[in-house]
């Protein structure tokens, strides 16, 4: 048996362009949008390379600002020095920046007919500041030397030293300052009370924005004579 065969539709003609009012389609024409133009990456890669050279800089002016103004300090110490060292108060340490005891630093011995004894402080780290302070104090009984004696010791200084005489701290007594292309600055008090010496020896340098840089010179000389005045009140 056979399936009965169902009579062919009859075939339209195709309706083409035309037919439809519809203009043949111009030379080129695709069924599907074109892709668009491919972008140049080069100025993506140019604003990467800038914004990477920018942060780099940026690092780099960080780290050495940070390694500028690091705290120069060490931890706090609870070293014991030699007696006489508590002539200066703590008042006049903070001033100066060197809270820090240092017994290695510092020692007392027995001269002829006489005592010499060395005190030194160094910066605490968190409470001083940044850049660094240091003072080491030497103090001589039964000493002959002058103060021009003690001068003339520190002319072979390293830098440029000034020095000039100071009033109303002992019997005599000269400050000498040595800057020299570094930051780091020097002062010492010299000062002669009776057959006693003193010299405070005082060291340092400040933070900068991007270098360290030298310490107000009046400031310094204030704190290293401070300290100066201290001992020498109490002999």
């Amino acid at each position: 048996m056979t399936w009965p065969q169902h009579p062919q539709q009859p075939q339209h003609p195709r309706q083409g362009w035309q037919q439809q009012g519809w203009q043949q389609p111009p030379p080129g024409w695709q069924p599907y949008p074109q892709q668009p133009p491919k972008k140049s990456k080069a100025p993506l890669i140019i604003a990467i390379i800038a914004g990477v050279l920018l942060l780099g800089g940026v690092g780099t002016a960080l780290t050495v600002y940070l390694n500028v103004n690091k705290d120069g300090g060490e931890p706090k110490r609870a070293d014991q020095l030699p007696a006489l060292c508590g002539n200066i108060s703590e008042a006049a340490l903070a001033k100066a920046r060197t809270t820090n005891p240092n017994g290695l630093g510092s020692h007392e011995s027995e001269m002829s007919g006489g005592k010499s004894t060395i005190c030194s402080w160094h910066q605490t780290k968190g409470v001083d500041g940044s850049g660094y302070r240091g003072v080491d104090v030497y103090v001589q009984t039964a000493s002959k030397m002058s103060v021009d004696e003690m001068l003339a010791q520190h002319k072979d200084a390293v830098g440029v030293p000034k020095q000039k005489p100071l009033d109303g701290l002992g019997d005599q007594a000269a400050a000498v300052l040595v800057q020299g292309n570094s930051a780091i600055t020097d002062i010492w008090i010299l000062v002669r009370k009776g057959d006693t010496t003193v010299q405070v020896d005082y060291t340092g340098w400040d933070a900068g924005i991007f270098s360290n840089k030298k310490p107000d010179v009046a400031e310094f000389e204030a704190a290293a004579k401070g300290l100066a005045e201290e001992m020498v009140a109490k002999l």
